[in-house]
């Protein structure tokens, strides 16, 4: 539950709930990135760019999901981030992927962070997880040779971050 306080100012009291730190720190961060001069708070245009990055920055969910799909026969790919739900996530790296080719499967399903797919010339492949993208595909490249695969290179990666 929030805070509450109450200021008594001359006859007045002010009723006042404390924000979240979260949304506080991203109204700082809009205010902080967003320009705005004198004309521009005339106009209203600052008060909008300010309301478009309140609606982007502040409203961003705890968790976000990505996915990656894969054929080994076709070697078509498929990857999807910042989605909602798993669901949603693999279901656009499905649906990605089975515009390259029609053997497309979902090989993994990832939240807050990244992923990646090596694959070699001999249908073998393997993915990662990782905090960073390149963290990713270097192991996704290692597990893939590890796996006895020749001349793995990364066919998908993302990253989905809050």
């Amino acid at each position: 539950m929030a805070n509450l306080w109450v200021a008594a100012a001359g006859s007045a009291a002010i009723l006042a709930v404390a924000a979240p730190p979260v949304m506080a720190d991203c109204v700082n961060d809009c205010r902080s990135a967003t320009y705005c001069d004198s004309a521009m708070h005339a106009s209203g245009e600052c008060g909008r760019r300010l309301d478009a990055c309140y609606r982007r920055e502040c409203n961003r969910p705890s968790r976000t999901y990505g996915a990656i799909a894969y054929g080994a026969e076709s070697t078509a790919a498929g990857w999807s981030y910042d989605f909602g739900t798993p669901g949603d996530a693999g279901r656009k790296a499905l649906s990605t992927c089975r515009v390259r080719g029609d053997d497309c499967k979902l090989v993994l399903t990832f939240s807050n962070g990244c992923a990646a797919l090596a694959a070699g010339d001999d249908k073998r492949f393997a993915t990662a997880q990782a905090n960073t993208g390149e963290a990713a595909k270097a192991s996704a490249l290692a597990a893939c040779k590890d796996q006895g695969g020749a001349n793995c290179e990364v066919q998908a990666w993302s990253c989905s971050r809050p």
